[in-house]
């Protein structure tokens, strides 16, 4: 993964990025680390995220990867005060880590059918995760005086689809959090923002979008391709770094047009 043309504008800063092993985080790590930052690749799979920061290291960044499960505190908080003691600072988050998996998302469909341990996962991970990053990252970057929070929800949180009702609660909360945290802790430095993307072609997407259903998404919209997740990359870098200094308490939208309310 190549990024040309890029500024650095994060230089020197230490970002920790939960779900960065592949997909949408892991563009995220190297967007980032193309800017110059210090990037904490965190996932629940650690070859994945491994092989992340190798690539990183290959093209002359800095990455260090982690285990961690999001929805145990004790491993959120070791992952956070370990960057911290490696690095002496945080300054910034990336809450990334969702659980899409099919033997979750397969079986969320709605209120009435949606078994209570796959609603419980949707929340432990998507929210709860959240909420314990943003828990442990808070204090470290109110002693720098400073620090940005971005959270990655999604499109869901908008649309009234007939499934995926545990993982779009999840995601609402997500954003309702994001608000919180931006509300309580502005004035002291703190920024924290959302990006809801809408569907964006990664490797796992693109192996079971079938032609008609691509089709049917791009007839959709008013953008002439499916969202990458450079694209998503790029607006957290975006978020992070000084120019999004005046940016707080937002979720911004990220799905090509689809939308325009």
């Amino acid at each position: 993964m190549t990024h040309t043309g890029i500024q650095h504008r994060l230089n020197g800063a230490v970002i920790a990025v939960t779900g960065a092993a592949a997909g949408i985080g892991a563009a995220i790590a190297h967007r980032l680390a193309a800017e110059g930052a210090i990037v904490a690749v965190g996932d629940l799979n650690l070859p994945g995220a491994e092989q992340v920061a190798e690539a990183i290291g290959k093209a002359r960044g800095t990455a260090v990867a982690h285990l961690v499960d999001v929805s145990v505190e004790s491993a959120v908080k070791e992952f956070l005060h370990g960057t911290v003691e490696a690095y002496g600072k945080l300054d910034g988050l990336v809450n990334n880590a969702a659980d899409v998996s099919a033997a979750t998302v397969g079986a969320d469909t709605d209120a009435v059918t949606t078994p209570d341990h796959i609603w419980q996962r949707a929340l432990d991970v998507n929210l709860t995760g959240s909420l314990y990053a943003i828990r442990h990252a808070v204090p470290l970057m109110l002693e720098g005086g400073r620090g940005s929070i971005v959270n990655i929800a999604s499109e869901a949180v908008f649309r009234g689809e007939p499934t995926r009702m545990a993982y779009a609660v999840s995601k609402a909360g997500q954003a309702a959090l994001s608000r919180n945290t931006a509300s309580r802790w502005g004035r002291q430095g703190i920024r924290s923002n959302v990006i809801a993307p809408g569907l964006i072609a990664t490797d796992a997407i693109q192996r079971n979008l079938t032609e008609e259903a691509r089709n049917e998404i791009l007839a959709a919209s008013a953008s002439s391709r499916l969202g990458e997740p450079d694209d998503i990359a790029a607006l957290t870098a975006h978020l992070l770094s000084d120019d999004g200094a005046w940016i707080n308490g937002q979720t911004i939208r990220v799905n090509g047009g689809v939308s325009f309310t």
